[in-house]
């Protein structure tokens, strides 16, 4: 099995290593200090997002110190993933897999399947990574974890992503079999759709499903603008928040 950990508050790192069968292979994203607080001792892949066409990587050097500060053994490998903001119909395809100099290897999602995504918006590099591995390896059993699309308070959502696109796509991934979830979370609103249909029959309820897709995919879209907005506007207090709390820990411990 290959488990992708998310850089998420939904992610309980415990609870999924004795839940997931022992020999798999967990998959991270230069950022998972968000998720690890010790050093993680199973077998592990580290995926790093590039840019400019692969010639740089989006972090700074002290994520991928503290990234590899928490990994008690060598990792299994290391992933450089090329995924640019989607492109009209009609653009021409990649003609070949691109790689880079800066990692072994390379998952260029936009050539293998970048060509469906919502055009303008980037794609995640864990939704890239998830639809790479089940579009490339179908056996694979891929387990999400963490990947729930819902803001937090202390982590950031990015309005350059299509969040509710993505988890559109990746349930559909899942309905299939194709992908597994190792937390579900998505729910529906009870006999809403069996309601409407029972009252207008002549919208079948898979046009209903599809019109209610959009609707929400359009007000979430709307709601992620603003949520970006707000997050940046408050940037400054939550840092004087943080430290006034840190300050204040370290005065209780100094008085101890």
């Amino acid at each position: 099995m290959v488990a992708l950990i998310a850089n998420s508050e939904a992610v309980d790192i415990d609870a999924i290593t004795r839940s997931l069968p022992e020999r798999t292979l967990y998959v991270f994203f230069t950022g998972c200090a968000k998720v690890l607080s010790r050093p993680f001792e199973h077998d592990a892949i580290l995926c790093h997002r590039l840019v400019a066409g692969g010639t740089r990587f989006l972090k700074s050097q002290k994520h991928f110190n503290r990234a590899y500060s928490l990994f008690s053994k060598p990792l299994k490998a290391e992933v450089g993933v090329l995924a640019s903001p989607g492109v009209p119909d009609g653009t021409p395809p990649i003609p070949a897999a691109r790689s880079s100099d800066l990692v072994p290897y390379t998952l260029d999602f936009d050539y293998k399947i970048g060509h469906i995504y919502p055009i303008k918006r980037v794609p995640t590099t864990g939704f890239a990574v998830a639809m790479w591995i089940a579009e490339t390896m179908p056996k694979a059993q891929v387990c999400l974890c963490g990947f729930t699309g819902v803001a937090s308070l202390n982590l950031s959502m990015y309005a350059e992503h299509d969040w509710t696109w993505e988890q559109i796509l990746l349930q559909l991934f899942v309905k299939k079999g194709r992908i597994l979830r190792f937390e579900e979370t998505l729910g529906e609103a009870t006999g809403s759709s069996a309601r409407i249909h029972a009252r207008f029959p002549e919208f079948s309820e898979a046009t209903i499903a599809l019109v209610a897709s959009n609707v929400l995919a359009n007000r979430f879209t709307g709601m992620e603008r603003q949520m970006a907005k707000l997050w940046g506007m408050t940037k400054f207090q939550r840092r004087v928040r943080g430290f006034v709390r840190r300050l204040g820990n370290r005065l209780k411990r100094f008085k101890r």
